[in-house]
């Protein structure tokens, strides 16, 4: 019988950690359907957990000018506190969707439910700043960036808002490719990096952060699309941020599962698609609907501890969306689908997929 890493520290001395992708719940989530309730049991059976946040949950606010504004009553917020979330970033895409005022009803909707936000605040100072919490007589710590900046989104020293990392983007064209096949789109190279001031300011605050914990999780929303593909800065900005102090990058926006890799063993989540997906049930433009008819049902928790050798153990928990855009563990078929997904993308970015007992593992090469 193979022993995993955690399993050989002393009993009670690891820290169960979950790990969620996306949640847009559009009124109250309530866990009591045995396949919906056996995900939120794994969740708030961890000793920690952490879920982006991607709806506002408010009935004030203007909708800021952008492709798609979202929004729930803050009455949506009832019962999350079963659902075993810990902390929760509002550095997000979404969160900002209806300004200011529908980002604070969104901290006080989370707060009422004795989940802590991380990602936002009056400046930018603040909305650097790491929640930490006691475990186990380890202290865990999140901070969240969001990499998806809407104009206005961006808290400053003296504007509040998200904690923004601004990407810029270049198109660099193939000559050769484009004479001999004009109108190819195969000729273009998207060139996209964050800008060297927002990572400085954030590697510095991940430097900050880790003084005051034992284990630091880089909640950070970027990427792209539907797709398996990843934006050029993304593996940079990992990197950047693990090389300040980061132990884990919880990775989340894109639509779709994509790799879980490692740098200096350290694992990179880049995107488990989504938890609660019922965001696809609001009214919205045939654009976005056609955006959301791309989007995949599939996806997962991680799950890792964290002990005496740092961090361990990811085990990967394929989840579905059901009929209602709730997710419930996935059947051995889509199990399967993921798992050759997950080995098929890891591999190329530092993680080595394997099934222990019926489990997914990934570990570092």
């Amino acid at each position: 019988m193979e022993k995993l890493d955690h399993e050989a520290d002393e009993a009670g001395s690891t820290v169960e950690i979950v790990l969620c992708p996306d949640v847009y719940p559009i009124s109250p989530v309530h866990a009591g359907d045995e396949k919906v309730g056996a995900v939120f049991k794994l969740i708030g059976e961890a000793d920690f957990s952490v879920v982006n946040f991607e709806i506002p949950l408010t009935d004030r606010g203007v909708a800021v000018p952008k492709l798609l504004n979202i929004k729930a009553s803050p009455s949506a917020a009832e019962g999350l506190s079963s659902l075993g979330f810990s902390v929760a970033s509002l550095a997000n895409n979404h969160a900002g969707d209806y300004g200011w005022d529908g980002l604070l009803d969104t901290r006080r909707a989370l707060e009422a439910q004795s989940i802590e936000v991380v990602g936002m605040g009056e400046t930018l100072a603040e909305a650097l700043s790491p929640v930490v919490t006691s475990v186990k007589s380890k202290r865990i710590g999140v901070i969240a960036f969001s990499c998806l900046a809407p104009a206005g989104f961006g808290a400053s020293s003296t504007r509040p808002g998200i904690a923004c990392l601004q990407v810029t983007t270049g198109y660099e064209v193939d000559p050769g490719y484009q004479m001999e096949e004009p109108g190819d789109s195969g000729c273009i190279t998207i060139r996209t990096r964050v800008r060297d001031q927002d990572i400085a300011a954030a590697c510095e605050a991940v430097r900050e952060a880790k003084k005051s914990c034992d284990c630091l999780i880089a909640s950070v929303h970027w990427g792209f699309g539907s797709t398996e593909a990843l934006a050029e800065y993304q593996e940079p900005l990992a990197r950047a941020l693990i090389d300040a102090g980061a132990d884990v990058i919880h990775g989340h926006h894109p639509h779709a599962i994509q790799a879980v890799g490692f740098y200096q063993e350290k694992p990179v989540i880049f995107s488990a698609n989504v938890l609660i997906g019922q965001q696809v049930l609001l009214p919205a433009s045939d654009q976005v609907h056609e955006i959301w008819r791309a989007m995949s049902d599939e996806g997962f928790v991680t799950r890792l501890h964290f002990g005496a050798q740092g961090v361990r153990d990811i085990e990967i928990v394929p989840t579905v969306l059901n009929e209602r855009r709730l997710p419930e563990i996935a059947p051995p078929e889509v199990a399967g689908r993921i798992y050759e997904r997950l080995s098929r993308l890891s591999a190329v970015r530092g993680g080595a997929v394997r099934r222990v007992e019926g489990r997914i593992i990934v570990s570092s090469i």
